[in-house]
């Protein structure tokens, strides 16, 4: 290997948000995101320095010693949650478009509070926010935010005031949080609204228990009751509203977007299966070969099918100049020098990217097709043009590379992996140990030239990917009988048929 994989839990230099906000900076890029993050504290601080009234005047500001505190309260729960994440979720401090989602989603819920307090705080969709961000960050950010909601929530209800909406902020967001988990379809948003709703009548209840009369049905406090569930209801429309510019905010494709690529109905898949049949059972080997290796060693399965189904598009532009599509028709490479030929070849991840932006694909999922290749030599015509006459130092190694770029992801990279495996695999005559021969040649190889120096991929990772290879490779080489007996013996009996 040229240079070691990295660790799975190694780590570099952390540029805090915190620091952004309190350290001098010699960056003109951190000086600006601190104190826009500073002037965004001070605006949600002042949310709560004043309520909303049905009736006139429309806003009311609270007493000054009031304001003071809740303006505190609030603005060190925002700088202790910021100063968490940015020690734990490094890539919120890289990726502007995740910050700004973080923050516009809690903007959003923080005036949903503001508004709610009107009717009551039952109604604050908490879940709404904690969900979306388990979605498309992580369970710990999303966790983070529900904290600080609640927190927020408390705020708003009065430093004195009823712990009830406090306690349904908090567990209904949770539950969006776990929910979140499972959701593949639209449809499964609907297991989110009812989960939230019911939880949230039974705290209500909790709540009511210990003051109910005889009869208690009569004292059961029936608005908070519809407030809590409409609260789930509220939270599962919400998501649903909000994915699609979710997706274009971040460039991240959400469960359910992914599930709309994998439909054999999508447009990009149509035009794949029938323009390009090859390339489409090529990519739906690579698809099955990432996927099991995804779950082998805990990354995305779902994101590193699609991926996989979608990594070769590029290749419709042309698709008779890649060897998958072309059947008994002469190789148009034939008529091609070498240098022309890798021209042809590499610009199927160009001519990709832009066909999957055309279709709307986003950048997490554009990213598998100029890593599948990365900068790796095309040995094939280099080797041709080194065999037509033309010297080395004429030709140099660099000049039949790709150029795209090196995987930085665990998906990512179990697809440049899965690539020249499964292309190696058709020139097997069994899957004895020329498979697994096979497969440590071809991911070593991939090692060795340095396209792995970027992956967060551990050794141990790598053993587990190549494991997973084989055993996928093995379950699709499902061999027949030659040939069966065209007829039956007479002779052998009924009870014989058990020793077939």
């Amino acid at each position: 290997m040229k240079k070691k994989l990295k660790s799975s839990d190694s780590k570099g230099d952390i540029t805090g948000i915190f620091k952004a906000l309190t350290g001098p900076s010699t960056k003109g890029g951190s000086s600006k995101k601190g104190l826009l993050l500073s002037g965004y504290i001070l605006l949600i601080s002042f949310l709560f320095t004043f309520n909303f009234q049905s009736s006139e005047p429309f806003l009311v500001f609270l007493p000054w010693k009031e304001a003071v505190s809740h303006g505190l309260i609030v603005a060190i729960s925002a700088v202790a949650t910021i100063s968490y994440l940015s020690l734990r979720q490094e890539k919120l401090t890289r990726d502007n478009r995740l910050m700004a989602f973080l923050i516009g989603t809690t903007f959003i819920l923080l005036l949903t509070i503001k508004g709610s307090a009107l009717v009551s705080l039952y109604l604050v969709p908490v879940a709404f926010a904690t969900a979306l961000t388990a979605l498309f960050l992580d369970f710990e950010t999303g966790l983070s935010l529900n904290l600080f909601l609640a927190v927020a929530v408390g705020v708003q209800s009065g430093i004195s005031g009823s712990i009830g909406p406090v306690i349904i902020a908090f567990v209904g967001g949770l539950v969006g949080i776990l929910e979140a988990r499972d959701i593949n379809r639209m449809s499964d948003l609907t297991s989110i609204g009812m989960s939230v709703g019911l939880v949230n009548a039974v705290l209500v209840f909790a709540f009511r228990f210990p003051t109910l009369s005889s009869p208690f049905i009569v004292n059961l406090d029936w608005p908070n009751y519809l407030w809590a569930v409409l609260n789930g209801l509220a939270s599962a429309l919400f998501i649903a509203a909000a994915v699609p510019t979710a997706e274009r905010i971040t460039q991240i494709t959400s469960p359910i977007g992914l599930m709309e690529l994998l439909n054999p109905s999508h447009p990009l898949m149509e035009r794949l299966r029938s323009e390009t049949p090859g390339t489409y059972h090529h990519s739906q080997n690579i698809a099955s070969l990432g996927e099991s290796a995804a779950r082998a060693i805990g990354a995305d399965p779902l994101l590193t099918k699609v991926g996989g189904y979608y990594h070769d598009i590029g290749k419709m532009v042309r698709p008779d100049f890649f060897i998958e599509n072309q059947s008994s028709n002469p190789n148009p490479h034939d008529d091609l020098t070498p240098s022309m030929s890798k021209i042809v070849l590499t610009s199927h991840i160009k001519q990709g990217i832009n066909l999957g932006k055309r279709y709307g694909l986003r950048e997490d999922v554009l990213s598998f097709i100029p890593s599948h290749h990365g900068t790796s030599l095309i040995k094939y015509f280099y080797l041709k043009a080194l065999r037509e006459g033309r010297k080395e130092v004429d030709f140099p190694e660099s000049d039949f590379r790709y150029e795209g770029e090196l995987p930085r992801r665990k998906e990512t990279t179990i697809i440049a992996l899965a690539d020249p495996v499964e292309a190696a695999s058709h020139t097997l005559e069994d899957v004895g140990q020329e498979l697994e021969d096979m497969v440590e040649e071809q991911v070593d190889s991939k090692i060795n030239d340095g396209q792995l120096d970027h992956s967060p991929l551990t050794l141990d990772d790598i053993a587990a990917i190549k494991e997973a290879f084989i055993s996928t490779l093995r379950a699709m080489d499902q061999r027949r009988v030659e040939k069966y007996p065209e007829e039956e013996p007479e002779e052998l009996g009924v009870g014989d048929l058990g020793k077939r």
